[in-house]
């Protein structure tokens, strides 16, 4: 099959990084191609120039046989290249259909919208990903999963002859993952070519036919699927062997730090009652939707839940907004890391100082030598790999803002710490260097609450795992009786017994 795609010699530096040094590799027409390698690798940087998004210092591209250089990403798309980023990208005011036709809006006449062609063709390209919404729905108003899925609507509708996908399950649920397989499965069949970015090996090993591996902005191999192996591609990835990560589990130090009791808000979660004691990670699961971030969020404060009560470390509190959580111990490092747990354009040290400043303040003013050395603290303890303390946050690969939120979260000492989506979006070795730090914090007596939709991390880090359905806790698995299949059939139907008696259990 002829290349749709070239990539010749391609450099790009970003201030203090060298994002991509002489990046050359092919990619077949009407193929599912993926690219790979850990955070900083220079994935996301070579997708935004074949996008339009950056220029290249060096090198040139090849698009259907025509040398291109794109100036900004109207260019790309008028070429057929269409990226969906792994961030979102939404007016989180307009509404679902507004968002999916953003410029290409169905037209009465010159100056009038016709309001029936556009809500038709919203539902359709709806229909195609399995989605059932209100194409008048507000995006704000949707989970990130979900405005996820309209993300990748939105380029469908451009008809694309090459779509970039840039990290496409990293917040969706099985069932969500398997319905845009099939649609990219569909999309090849008719043409469309795909450039696949995951750190999910399984899922690029059953959907891609050819993988490039990147190593610190370098091409290090590009090889067909079939001729390699997952341990292969992870030594090709990160220059050595990784082991799986096997948390071996401490017993609980024994004391019930955070009980929760009857916790509800309306249209959100309902009657949640659970213990989370010092040394112990416990993990809420359930499918997109379920209500756990929401819950977990009320236990912040951000909204306060309507009834229930939450008792710490044994007395009863009633936080009204974050802050007050914070004050008393508590830590939540948000999923959406971009919108909700950093400031982009401020330095790495500022976003790791800012939640703690109080505890390196001398009255009214900041104590600039205890600041430094609480960012030095955690920029060693996380490993973030940053030329500076002043570098911009939003200039950093995804795993190392990853770990700066972590470290902005552990500055404040917490006695409990609320992790949403933990490994979102990060490398392999990235999320192996989270694991341990996880498995040395509750060693440290921390008690660590988890919601995570990545089924093997809730079974390699929980010693429990609460499931949550319909906004509603539906069972409790320990460590030795959680499985893949108990897990989802708590998180889809809401009972375990027909999992149970099929394993011959009593």
């Amino acid at each position: 099959m002829p290349s749709i795609l070239k990539i010749n010699g391609i450099s790009k530096r970003f201030p203090g990084v060298q994002a991509l040094q002489d990046v050359t590799f092919d990619v077949e027409k009407e193929s599912i191609h993926a690219v790979i390698g850990e955070n900083g690798a220079g994935k996301s940087t070579l997708m935004q120039i074949i996008a339009g998004v950056h220029q290249p210092d060096a090198g040139s591209i090849e698009f259907s046989g025509e040398t291109v250089k794109f100036t900004n990403p109207s260019e790309a798309q008028a070429k057929g290249i269409a990226i969906v980023y792994q961030e979102l990208n939404l007016a989180p005011n307009l509404s679902i259909a507004e968002n999916i036709f953003l410029g290409l809006e169905p037209k009465r006449s010159t100056f009038f919208l016709d309001r029936q062609k556009l809500t038709a063709a919203t539902l359709a390209v709806l229909g195609r990903l399995g989605l059932h919404h209100d194409p008048d729905t507000v995006v704000h108003r949707l989970t990130v999963a979900q405005q996820q899925l309209i993300e990748i609507c939105k380029s469908l509708v451009r008809n694309p002859r090459l779509l970039i996908l840039d990290e496409p399950t990293s917040s969706l649920s099985e069932t969500e993952s398997a319905i845009l397989f099939r649609v990219i499965a569909d999309l090849k069949a008719h043409g469309v070519t795909v450039l696949y970015i995951s750190h999910r090996l399984p899922e690029v090993f059953s959907l891609c036919d050819t993988i490039t591996v990147l190593r610190d902005g370098r091409h290090v191999r590009t090889v067909q699927t079939k001729a390699t192996t997952e341990a292969e591609a992870v030594r090709f990835m990160v220059g050595r062997e990784l082991l799986a990560f096997h948390r071996h589990p401490v017993e609980p130090k024994g004391d019930v730090v955070l009980r929760v009791n009857k916790l509800s808000k309306k249209g959100q979660y309902e009657d949640v009652t659970f213990e989370l004691r010092r040394g112990e990670i416990v993990a809420l699961a359930g499918l997109i939707g379920a209500g756990r971030s929401e819950m977990a969020l009320g236990i912040f404060g951000s909204p306060p839940p309507d009834r229930g009560d939450i008792t710490l470390r044994g007395g009863r509190v009633n936080f009204r907004q974050p802050k007050d959580a914070v004050v008393a111990g508590i830590a939540f490092v948000p999923e959406d890391r971009k919108t909700m747990g950093l400031v982009l354009g401020d330095g790495v040290g500022a976003n790791i100082s800012s939640a703690a400043l109080r505890t390196v303040a001398r009255g009214p003013f900041v104590d600039y030598p205890a600041e430094n050395q609480l960012i030095r603290k955690y920029v060693s303890r996380l490993r973030v790999r940053t030329p500076s303390f002043q570098q911009r946050a939003g200039l950093l690969s995804g795993g190392n803002q990853q770990k700066v939120l972590l470290a902005k979260w552990l500055a404040v000492q917490p006695t409990v710490l609320i992790v949403d989506e933990p490994t979102r979006g990060v490398d392999i070795g990235t999320k192996a260097e989270i694991y341990g730090l996880f498995d040395e914090l509750v060693r440290e007596g921390i008690a660590i609450l988890i919601i995570s939709s990545d089924l093997p991390e809730v079974l390699a880090l929980a010693d429990r795992i609460l499931i949550m359905r319909h906004g509603r806790l539906t069972g409790e698995l320990t460590r030795n009786d959680a499985t893949e299949e108990r897990v989802m059939h708590l998180a889809a139907i809401g009972n375990v017994t027909d999992v149970t008696k099929s394993n011959g259990q009593d």
